[in-house]
């Protein structure tokens, strides 16, 4: 697998017709990574539509400005991409970025014996039920209205990263990108919502043992996984900060440690990436 960087090909801010001006932060990013899109001296309202690469994406209000949540794909293309505003009384900024190819990074990973060890066998139902799993998760949507202003924290009370997102996980003869990061945690170590949002998902899973996805509006989604013990009810609204779960190592885990993943508008993004766009 490549991983690409998207680097903006003019200045972080370009000017409307009537003054206005797109600020996007940061100014290069790398395949896999979020950006943010701040619309400066235009009051959303008179805002039509945000797109990257022809693909809507959701505006919502923080910090009192029009802003957007972009995601690279892990696979996106390489080339030249576009971002564009639309105002309703007819303005258009377009704003051209490119992607470029970097080296693939790969490591081995075992099965572990409670789900059948290293056998062939064992690496077909792992990803028989991963695809299934996937599919499930890929319904989780995200509201467009942004639910909360509040910036993103973290989802433990101290975070120590021990797998980053991205690379490439061989295990047999199938290569299972990892697209979360991995914190360290012992079994019962409390883990909260990164910020208010209502759950869609509380279940557990083969792979992904004991679930929970949250939606955040804005097109965000994050998933904490491998929990030992669920804390939430689907449909039930929570609080940046509020306990939803415990850490664990259920599924298809190693050992104990909590995996978030995030999503924007479907694209699973760097968490740690996403979490500096707030800092």
């Amino acid at each position: 697998m490549k991983i690409l960087i998207v680097s903006l090909l003019c200045a972080p801010f370009v000017l409307f017709a009537h003054g206005g001006e797109i600020v996007v932060t940061p100014n290069t990013v790398s395949q896999g990574e979020p950006f943010m899109a701040v619309v400066l001296g235009v009051d959303i309202r008179d805002l039509k539509k945000f797109t990257f690469s022809g693909k809507p994406v959701p505006l919502f209000t923080y910090k009192g400005e029009p802003t957007a949540l972009i995601g690279v794909d892990l696979t996106e293309r390489v080339g030249t991409h576009t971002v564009s505003v639309q105002t309703l009384d007819g303005d258009v900024i377009r704003k051209t970025i490119t992607v470029k190819a970097r080296k693939k990074v790969s490591a081995p990973l075992s099965i572990p014996q409670k789900m059948g060890g290293d056998t062939k066998v064992s690496q077909v139902k792992l990803v028989s039920n991963l695809s299934k799993e996937n599919a499930v998760l890929a319904k989780v949507k995200a509201g467009a209205g942004a639910l909360s202003e509040k910036p993103f924290a973290f989802p433990l009370a101290s975070t120590t990263v021990t797998d980053a997102y991205g690379y490439s996980r061989k295990t047999g003869s199938y290569s299972i990108p990892h697209k979360g990061t991995d914190f360290r945690a012992p079994i019962g170590r409390k883990v909260f919502a990164v910020n208010d949002g209502v759950v869609r998902l509380a279940r557990e899973f083969i792979v992904y043992g004991k679930t929970v996805a949250i939606d955040h509006g804005s097109g965000v989604v994050s998933l904490s996984m491998h929990l030992s013990e669920l804390r939430v009810k689907e449909g039930q609204k929570v609080v940046r900060g509020q306990e939803i779960g415990r850490s664990g190592e259920t599924g298809y885990a190693l050992s104990p440690h909590l995996h978030l993943s995030v999503r924007l508008n479907g694209i699973s993004i760097d968490p740690m990436k996403f979490f500096a766009l707030f800092q």
